[in-house]
């Protein structure tokens, strides 16, 4: 993720490349209309979109226009534009990096969402392949933990008996509030707690019930991180507990 300063580096380079590459195209003027300079400026502004993101391919934008109208347009070194051509070029420079900007902003949140939405499918087939190569319980179960930011996860079969606990050894009272098996939210909608980063679980952990044709096992969840889970992770969370009672289903079945 992009960190402030660089963002303001990017800042900084979008401006004062701008301008200097006006500068550098001053002795191209004689050979080709500004109309046809502004293209150099439309590719530089996207290039500052993809790495510098929305704010710097802004910047760069407007500095494009405005240098290209004081290096590159008649009368030189002014903001005068006299040509309806030349302000045709100015307009449509300025319009161009602007959208530039704002697309390539959007692409990169495509990118984050879908590099996100990458890594949650592998660690569910990750989950699948430890299940299938019979992995000791604790060990996936430590997996689930640290990779959702958990304080505790345990499983527990119909009377309450731990089947597995990670971290390994602990024995946490059974959570009094019932989660919904598909949204992690509590069954009765109340007392909804939220961090920086989305839902948080209820303070005392919460449960997720499972009953199948041979067995009934419970899952229970404690809190590791305040900042809360997103929609996505809350998601993939409620997919990796399914696989993970599917799994223990079989198992009962003797598959």
């Amino acid at each position: 993720m992009r960190t402030k300063d660089d963002t303001l580096i990017w800042i900084a380079v979008g401006g004062l490349g701008a301008i200097l590459l006006g500068a550098l195209l001053i002795p191209l003027r004689s050979f080709t209309s500004a109309s046809n300079l502004a293209f150099v400026f439309l590719i530089f502004t996207i290039v500052v979109a993809e790495l510098g993101g929305r704010g710097a391919a802004m910047v760069a934008a407007l500095l494009s226009g405005i240098s290209l109208n004081f290096f590159l347009t008649e009368p030189y070194l002014t903001l005068m534009i006299t040509k309806r051509e030349d302000l045709i070029a100015f307009v449509a420079l300025v319009v161009c990096g602007l959208v530039a900007a704002a697309f390539g902003r959007q692409r990169r949140r495509w990118s984050e969402v879908a590099g996100r939405s990458s890594e949650r499918l592998k660690f569910l087939s990750r989950l699948v392949d430890h299940l299938e190569r019979r992995m000791p319980l604790e060990a996936v179960l430590k997996d689930l933990q640290g990779y959702f930011g958990l304080g505790a996860v345990v499983l527990r079969d119909l009377g309450d008996h731990i089947l597995a606990a990670a971290p390994v050894g602990s024995r946490p009272q059974v959570p009094n509030t019932e989660l919904n098996v598909v949204t992690l939210f509590p069954s009765e909608e109340t007392g909804l707690r939220h961090g920086g980063e989305g839902f948080r679980l209820p303070e005392g952990g919460g449960r997720l019930n499972f009953k199948t044709d041979r067995a009934s096992i419970s899952i229970d969840l404690w809190e590791g991180d305040p900042r809360g889970m997103d929609l996505e992770k809350r998601r993939t969370l409620a997919v990796a507990a399914l696989i993970l009672v599917l799994e223990l289903s079989s198992r009962a079945n003797g598959k």
